[in-house]
């Protein structure tokens, strides 16, 4: 869904619901959205593998997280013209030698995509590989089985595949050996409580054994702390992102810096 999971909050300016229409209109007519990429790390070298893309929506007096609006988007359709609209610019900072996940509606995930994503790799000459496309676990299991046959054709591009929100052991375990999944994503949950609850890091080795047994590699997202990223390694996490290795950042400072 265009949007991403980010463990900071907002503040300031929010819109009464019946609002988010009009101003994701406005938004799109206007090019009022921006991107800013987050690091994601190897946790054994530190080594910056890749970077998140977040959705942001350029408001009076702040930048609005996509948290706010994507649930309009999704409601009202719109999230198809949102996500075409971060394809499009994340495969311009892929060409650029720079790694890239975004994540995407399934509700997005059609022809008309997947003819986006092929031109517009063809057009910049970026490596599809550089294209991480995250889907949610939630999404992908509830869907039909033609929807996602998407995972299937976008992989044949070249593109990466992510599960966003993985539950070790729930009903999207399947999706892991049946579909070209690269990467799987534990969400900020995982994280809670780390450093203290002896369960809880039960949880995230099961979950990581349970991908790498499928040959995918483990994300945690949501790492806040130092001493949390510090567990990762003996848990059998492969990359980390979060607070603890740094905020978003514009693509004007990330586009500023060596790939």
């Amino acid at each position: 869904m265009a949007a991403g999971t980010e463990s900071a909050g907002g503040g300031g300016e929010v819109a009464l619901p019946l609002d988010w229409p009009g101003r994701i209109k406005e938004a799109l007519d206007r090019d009022l959205f921006v991107l800013h990429g987050q690091r994601i790390v190897d946790v054994l070298t530190g080594a910056t593998m890749r970077h998140e893309l977040f959705l942001r929506m350029v408001g009076r007096d702040r930048l609005i997280p996509a948290g706010e609006f994507v649930m309009a988007a999704e409601e009202f359709g719109s999230i198809r013209e949102i996500d075409r609209w971060v394809v499009t610019r994340a495969i311009d900072v892929a060409a650029t030698g720079r790694p890239v996940h975004l994540n995407l509606s399934l509700r997005s995930t059609d022809a008309a995509l997947l003819d986006l994503i092929q031109e517009r790799l063809e057009e910049t000459g970026a490596d599809a590989g550089d294209l991480v496309l995250e889907l949610g676990e939630r999404q992908l299991v509830a869907a039909p089985e033609g929807q996602r046959e998407f995972v299937r054709v976008a992989s044949n591009l070249g593109c990466r595949i992510a599960i966003d929100g993985f539950i070790e052991g729930g009903k999207g375990a399947f999706l892991l050996k049946r579909f070209p999944i690269n990467y799987v994503k534990l969400g900020p949950e995982f994280m809670e409580g780390l450093e203290t609850e002896v369960a809880r890091r039960r949880q995230v080795s099961m979950a990581a054994m349970t991908a790498h047994r499928h040959g995918q590699r483990v994300i945690a997202q949501g790492v806040e702390r130092v001493t949390t990223l510090q567990l990762l390694e003996g848990l059998e996490v492969d990359e980390a992102q979060g607070f603890a290795l740094g905020a978003p950042e514009s693509l004007d400072t990330l586009l500023g810096t060596p790939a």
